[in-house]
Protein backbone atom coordinates (compact mmCIF):
# COMPACT_ATOMS: atom_id res chain seq x y z
CA UNK A 1 0.00 0.00 0.00
CA UNK A 2 1.27 3.60 -1.38
CA UNK A 3 0.70 6.05 1.86
CA UNK A 4 0.94 10.03 2.10
CA UNK A 5 3.66 10.98 3.89
CA UNK A 6 2.28 12.73 7.07
CA UNK A 7 -1.27 9.89 6.81
CA UNK A 8 -1.18 8.99 10.60
CA UNK A 9 -4.17 6.67 9.91
CA UNK A 10 -4.66 4.76 7.18
CA UNK A 11 -2.08 1.76 8.21
CA UNK A 12 -3.93 1.43 11.71
CA UNK A 13 -7.61 1.61 9.85
CA UNK A 14 -6.55 -0.88 6.85
CA UNK A 15 -5.50 -3.38 9.46
CA UNK A 16 -8.45 -3.09 11.91
CA UNK A 17 -10.32 -4.04 8.23
CA UNK A 18 -7.97 -6.76 7.05
CA UNK A 19 -7.74 -8.51 10.23
CA UNK A 20 -4.98 -11.23 10.81
CA UNK A 21 -4.25 -11.74 6.60
CA UNK A 22 -2.92 -10.98 4.17
CA UNK A 23 0.29 -9.10 4.97
CA UNK A 24 0.28 -5.54 4.52
CA UNK A 25 3.52 -3.68 3.51
CA UNK A 26 3.56 0.25 3.07
CA UNK A 27 5.70 2.75 1.00
CA UNK A 28 4.77 6.34 1.57
CA UNK A 29 4.93 9.24 -1.42
CA UNK A 30 7.88 11.73 -0.90
CA UNK A 31 7.89 14.64 1.26
CA UNK A 32 7.29 18.05 -0.85
CA UNK A 33 7.89 20.50 1.76
CA UNK A 34 7.57 23.83 -0.37
CA UNK A 35 4.31 22.80 -2.02
CA UNK A 36 0.64 23.74 -1.54
CA UNK A 37 -1.68 21.25 -1.45
CA UNK A 38 -2.86 21.48 -5.27
CA UNK A 39 0.83 21.48 -6.21
CA UNK A 40 1.66 18.26 -3.83
CA UNK A 41 -1.64 16.21 -5.65
CA UNK A 42 0.05 16.69 -8.72
CA UNK A 43 3.64 15.66 -7.41
CA UNK A 44 1.94 12.30 -6.09
CA UNK A 45 0.80 11.23 -9.43
CA UNK A 46 3.97 11.88 -10.88
CA UNK A 47 5.16 9.35 -8.10
CA UNK A 48 3.01 6.61 -7.82
CA UNK A 49 5.48 4.49 -10.07
CA UNK A 50 8.80 5.53 -8.38
CA UNK A 51 6.91 4.76 -4.67
CA UNK A 52 5.95 1.50 -5.74
CA UNK A 53 9.24 0.39 -7.07
CA UNK A 54 10.58 0.54 -3.31
CA UNK A 55 9.07 -2.41 -2.37
CA UNK A 56 12.15 -4.08 -4.69
CA UNK A 57 11.76 -7.72 -5.11
CA UNK A 58 8.64 -7.94 -2.42
CA UNK A 59 6.69 -10.56 -4.34
CA UNK A 60 3.38 -8.30 -3.74
CA UNK A 61 0.02 -9.42 -4.90
CA UNK A 62 -1.23 -6.22 -5.44
CA UNK A 63 -0.49 -2.66 -4.81
CA UNK A 64 -2.82 0.23 -3.90
CA UNK A 65 -2.40 4.07 -3.61
CA UNK A 66 -3.96 5.24 -0.21
CA UNK A 67 -5.12 8.65 -1.73
CA UNK A 68 -7.76 10.16 -3.36
CA UNK A 69 -7.43 13.88 -3.69
CA UNK A 70 -5.00 13.43 -6.64
CA UNK A 71 -6.49 11.48 -8.53
CA UNK A 72 -9.70 13.68 -8.73
CA UNK A 73 -8.21 16.26 -11.05
CA UNK A 74 -8.12 13.70 -14.00
CA UNK A 75 -10.82 11.95 -13.64
CA UNK A 76 -11.77 8.06 -13.56
CA UNK A 77 -10.25 7.35 -17.11
CA UNK A 78 -7.27 9.00 -16.88
CA UNK A 79 -7.09 7.52 -13.45
CA UNK A 80 -7.61 3.85 -14.88
CA UNK A 81 -5.18 4.53 -17.62
CA UNK A 82 -2.52 5.59 -15.16
CA UNK A 83 -3.01 2.40 -13.36
CA UNK A 84 -3.01 0.01 -16.26
CA UNK A 85 0.41 1.65 -17.21
CA UNK A 86 1.61 1.18 -14.02
CA UNK A 87 -0.03 -2.46 -13.31
CA UNK A 88 1.98 -3.39 -16.60
CA UNK A 89 5.28 -2.23 -15.45
CA UNK A 90 4.93 -3.87 -12.32
CA UNK A 91 3.31 -6.81 -13.45
CA UNK A 92 0.83 -6.82 -10.48
CA UNK A 93 -2.50 -5.53 -9.91
CA UNK A 94 -2.49 -1.72 -9.42
CA UNK A 95 -5.20 0.62 -8.47
CA UNK A 96 -5.89 3.93 -6.50
CA UNK A 97 -8.48 4.30 -3.47
CA UNK A 98 -10.52 6.43 -5.62
CA UNK A 99 -11.01 3.63 -8.44
CA UNK A 100 -11.62 1.05 -5.45
CA UNK A 101 -14.31 3.08 -4.07
CA UNK A 102 -16.01 3.30 -7.70
CA UNK A 103 -15.78 -0.59 -8.26
CA UNK A 104 -17.06 -0.89 -5.12
CA UNK A 105 -19.78 1.53 -5.75
CA UNK A 106 -20.75 -0.32 -9.53
CA UNK A 107 -20.23 -3.63 -7.41
CA UNK A 108 -22.95 -3.17 -5.05
CA UNK A 109 -25.06 -1.20 -7.85
CA UNK A 110 -25.51 2.06 -6.36
CA UNK A 111 -25.69 5.01 -8.94
CA UNK A 112 -25.87 7.98 -6.70
CA UNK A 113 -23.44 9.40 -3.90
CA UNK A 114 -23.83 11.53 -0.73
CA UNK A 115 -20.27 12.94 -0.56
CA UNK A 116 -19.10 13.88 3.06
CA UNK A 117 -15.26 14.97 2.58
CA UNK A 118 -12.52 16.80 4.41
CA UNK A 119 -11.39 18.96 1.43
CA UNK A 120 -11.21 22.44 0.50
CA UNK A 121 -13.72 23.78 -1.72
CA UNK A 122 -11.58 23.68 -4.57
CA UNK A 123 -11.02 20.44 -4.48
CA UNK A 124 -14.67 18.98 -3.31
CA UNK A 125 -15.62 20.70 -6.58
CA UNK A 126 -13.00 18.39 -8.55
CA UNK A 127 -14.07 15.17 -6.45
CA UNK A 128 -17.49 16.24 -7.62
CA UNK A 129 -17.11 15.98 -11.21
CA UNK A 130 -14.49 12.98 -10.74
CA UNK A 131 -17.77 10.65 -9.88
CA UNK A 132 -20.56 12.67 -11.58
CA UNK A 133 -17.62 11.49 -14.67
CA UNK A 134 -17.82 8.05 -13.76
CA UNK A 135 -22.05 8.17 -14.44
CA UNK A 136 -22.50 8.75 -10.63
CA UNK A 137 -25.51 11.32 -9.71
CA UNK A 138 -23.82 13.59 -6.72
CA UNK A 139 -26.76 14.61 -4.30
CA UNK A 140 -25.18 16.42 -2.14
CA UNK A 141 -21.16 17.19 -1.47
CA UNK A 142 -19.66 18.88 1.93
CA UNK A 143 -17.20 20.06 3.48
CA UNK A 144 -16.29 18.18 6.90
CA UNK A 145 -13.51 20.61 7.72
CA UNK A 146 -16.06 23.38 6.92
CA UNK A 147 -18.94 22.49 9.45
CA UNK A 148 -16.31 21.34 12.20
CA UNK A 149 -14.23 24.32 11.90
CA UNK A 150 -11.14 21.56 11.50
CA UNK A 151 -7.87 22.76 9.73
CA UNK A 152 -7.38 19.15 8.23
CA UNK A 153 -8.61 15.37 8.43
CA UNK A 154 -6.23 14.17 10.72
CA UNK A 155 -7.79 16.60 13.28
CA UNK A 156 -11.37 14.95 12.97
CA UNK A 157 -11.98 12.15 15.87
CA UNK A 158 -14.74 9.79 15.88
CA UNK A 159 -16.91 11.89 18.31
CA UNK A 160 -16.80 14.54 16.23
CA UNK A 161 -17.68 13.02 12.72
CA UNK A 162 -20.06 10.91 14.64
CA UNK A 163 -22.13 13.73 15.74
CA UNK A 164 -22.00 15.24 12.69
CA UNK A 165 -23.26 12.72 10.61
CA UNK A 166 -26.13 11.89 12.90
CA UNK A 167 -27.08 15.78 12.00
CA UNK A 168 -26.96 15.51 8.33
CA UNK A 169 -30.17 15.84 6.06
CA UNK A 170 -30.09 11.92 4.02
CA UNK A 171 -30.85 11.49 0.82
CA UNK A 172 -33.32 8.50 -0.92
CA UNK A 173 -30.66 5.68 -2.71
CA UNK A 174 -27.83 7.60 -2.21
CA UNK A 175 -24.92 6.22 0.25
CA UNK A 176 -22.82 8.53 2.39
CA UNK A 177 -19.09 8.40 1.06
CA UNK A 178 -16.38 9.68 3.77
CA UNK A 179 -13.54 10.00 1.33
CA UNK A 180 -10.06 10.46 2.31
CA UNK A 181 -7.88 7.91 3.91
CA UNK A 182 -6.33 10.37 6.65
CA UNK A 183 -9.80 10.67 8.45
CA UNK A 184 -10.55 8.62 11.03
CA UNK A 185 -13.65 6.48 9.59
CA UNK A 186 -14.03 3.01 11.41
CA UNK A 187 -15.16 4.08 14.52
CA UNK A 188 -17.76 5.97 13.38
CA UNK A 189 -19.01 3.61 10.80
CA UNK A 190 -18.98 0.67 13.75
CA UNK A 191 -20.93 3.12 16.05
CA UNK A 192 -23.86 4.31 13.43
CA UNK A 193 -23.64 1.41 10.61
CA UNK A 194 -26.65 -0.29 12.45
CA UNK A 195 -28.20 3.68 13.16
CA UNK A 196 -28.80 5.01 10.24
CA UNK A 197 -31.26 4.32 7.27
CA UNK A 198 -28.52 4.71 4.41
CA UNK A 199 -25.53 2.96 3.52
CA UNK A 200 -22.37 3.75 4.76
CA UNK A 201 -18.91 3.71 3.17
CA UNK A 202 -15.09 5.17 3.68
CA UNK A 203 -12.18 5.40 1.08
CA UNK A 204 -10.32 2.91 3.62
CA UNK A 205 -13.00 0.21 3.76
CA UNK A 206 -13.12 0.41 -0.49
CA UNK A 207 -9.28 -0.22 -0.23
CA UNK A 208 -9.59 -3.19 2.21
CA UNK A 209 -12.54 -4.44 -0.02
CA UNK A 210 -10.21 -3.86 -3.26
CA UNK A 211 -6.81 -5.37 -1.55
CA UNK A 212 -9.01 -8.88 0.08
CA UNK A 213 -10.57 -9.53 -3.65
CA UNK A 214 -7.28 -9.34 -5.31
CA UNK A 215 -5.27 -11.10 -2.82
CA UNK A 216 -8.32 -14.27 -2.96
CA UNK A 217 -10.36 -15.67 -0.10
CA UNK A 218 -7.25 -18.14 0.64
CA UNK A 219 -5.54 -15.07 1.96
CA UNK A 220 -8.70 -13.96 4.58
CA UNK A 221 -11.90 -12.70 4.19
CA UNK A 222 -11.68 -9.36 6.33
CA UNK A 223 -11.88 -8.68 10.24
CA UNK A 224 -15.08 -9.11 11.98
CA UNK A 225 -15.73 -5.25 11.37
CA UNK A 226 -14.91 -5.69 7.57
CA UNK A 227 -17.64 -8.43 7.23
CA UNK A 228 -19.88 -6.45 9.40
CA UNK A 229 -19.76 -2.92 7.01
CA UNK A 230 -19.63 -5.05 3.81
CA UNK A 231 -22.55 -7.41 4.81
CA UNK A 232 -24.66 -3.98 5.99
CA UNK A 233 -24.00 -2.32 2.65
CA UNK A 234 -24.85 -5.71 0.77
CA UNK A 235 -28.51 -5.35 2.70
CA UNK A 236 -29.01 -2.05 1.18
CA UNK A 237 -28.18 -2.94 -2.68
CA UNK A 238 -30.28 -6.47 -2.53
CA UNK A 239 -33.64 -4.13 -2.65
CA UNK A 240 -34.81 -0.92 -3.96
CA UNK A 241 -36.69 -0.34 -0.56
CA UNK A 242 -34.72 0.48 1.79
CA UNK A 243 -36.89 0.85 4.47
CA UNK A 244 -36.76 -2.90 4.44
CA UNK A 245 -33.47 -3.01 5.18
CA UNK A 246 -33.23 -3.75 9.03
CA UNK A 247 -31.28 -0.84 10.73
CA UNK A 248 -30.95 -2.32 14.26
CA UNK A 249 -29.55 -5.92 12.42
CA UNK A 250 -26.05 -7.17 13.64
CA UNK A 251 -25.16 -10.40 12.11
CA UNK A 252 -22.00 -10.50 13.91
Amino acid sequence: MIVPPSNPTLEIEIKSLLGENPYLYTSRLPVFPNCDLAQRNTEYLNNYLDTAKRFGSLPLLAVIVGLTGSNYADGPEADRERCDRIAEELNAPFTTCSLAILDLLRSLGFSRLHLELPYPDWLIREAKMYWERAGIEVVAANSILKALGSADAYEIDNVQLERYLSSLSLYAHAPVLLSGTGMRTTGTLEDLVDRLPVPLLSSNLALAHWLLKQCGPDQGHGSVLFKKLLAKLQGFSSTSDWTNVDAFFNPY
